[in-house]
C-alpha cells in the first residue's frame, strides 16, 4: 500500500472514529409483521403467506438490526440497517440500507421521525415458484445473483418513538419499499449507547422526563 494510500486509510478511520466517540449512537431491533400491498400485484397467485383473497394483507415476519449515530444533536443522524423476513411469496429476502434521518416532532416522551435510505433489497428468487399455468411475472428488473434476485432500491418509513426510561424507546413504525410496493409495519426496542447526550436548545432536560401521567394530554 502506498504512503497516500495509507493517509487516506488513516484518514477516513480517524474521521469515523471521531464521528462514533462524539455523537449519540442508538441500536435497535425491530420484529416486522405485516406486509400491505395496495397497489398491482402481477404476482397475486404466488403470495403463499396471504391472509385475503385479494392478497392486501400478508403475513411477512422478519427482524431489522440498525445501528444509528447523530451528527447534530438529538435531530439529524444516520442509519445502518441490515433485515431479513419472508415475503409475501415465503421466500428468504433482506435488505441492507444506509438512511438518513430527521427528527420533526419531540413533545414529553414521544418523537417522531422521517426516514429516508438507499438500499439494496434481495429476495430467493420467485423465477422457480413457477408451475402449471402459474407464471412468474417480474414486477420490475431484478438483477440475477445465483438463486437471488437482487434491486437497488429506495425505502421511506416514519417511525414513532416512546421514551420509557434507562436509555431505552419503545419503536413503532411503516416502512416502504422493502418489497416491490410494499408497505410493512414494524414493533421494537431501541437502546441508547451513548452517555454524551446532546440535548437541543430550551430543553428543560432536568425535570424533561418527571412530567405526570396527565400532562401526556396537554
Amino acid at each position: 500500500m502506498s504512503i497516500f494510500n495509507k493517509q487516506i486509510l488513516v484518514l477516513i478511520i480517524g474521521t469515523l472514529g471521531s464521528i462514533f466517540s462524539y455523537s449519540q449512537s442508538t441500536v435497535s431491533l425491530e420484529l416486522m409483521t405485516f406486509g400491505v400491498h395496495p397497489f398491482e400485484k402481477p404476482n397475486l397467485k404466488l403470495y403463499e403467506n396471504a391472509i385475503d383473497a385479494n392478497g392486501n394483507v400478508c403475513t411477512e415476519p422478519g427482524l431489522n438490526l440498525s445501528y444509528e449515530f447523530f451528527v447534530s444533536e438529538n435531530r439529524v443522524s444516520f442509519q445502518f440497517t441490515q433485515s431479513i423476513f419472508a415475503d409475501a411469496a415465503g421466500q428468504m429476502a433482506g435488505i441492507t440500507e444506509f438512511s438518513f434521518r430527521r427528527l420533526f416532532f419531540h413533545k414529553w416522551r414521544s418523537s417522531m421521525y422521517l426516514e429516508i435510505g438507499a438500499a439494496l433489497t434481495y429476495r430467493n428468487s420467485w423465477s422457480k415458484l413457477s408451475h402449471g399455468n402459474i407464471v412468474y411475472i417480474p414486477e420490475t428488473k431484478y438483477y440475477k445473483n445465483g438463486n437471488w434476485e437482487v434491486l437497488p432500491s429506495v425505502i421511506g418509513k416514519y417511525e414513532y418513538d416512546f421514551y420509557i426510561g434507562n436509555k431505552s424507546d419503545i419503536i413503532f413504525g411503516i416502512l416502504y419499499g422493502h418489497s416491490y410496493k410494499t408497505f410493512t409495519a414494524t414493533l421494537g426496542y431501541r437502546y441508547w449507547l451513548s452517555t454524551k447526550v446532546k440535548h437541543s436548545k430550551g430543553c428543560d432536560c432536568k425535570n424533561k422526563y418527571k412530567k405526570k401521567f396527565k400532562d401526556l394530554f396537554k
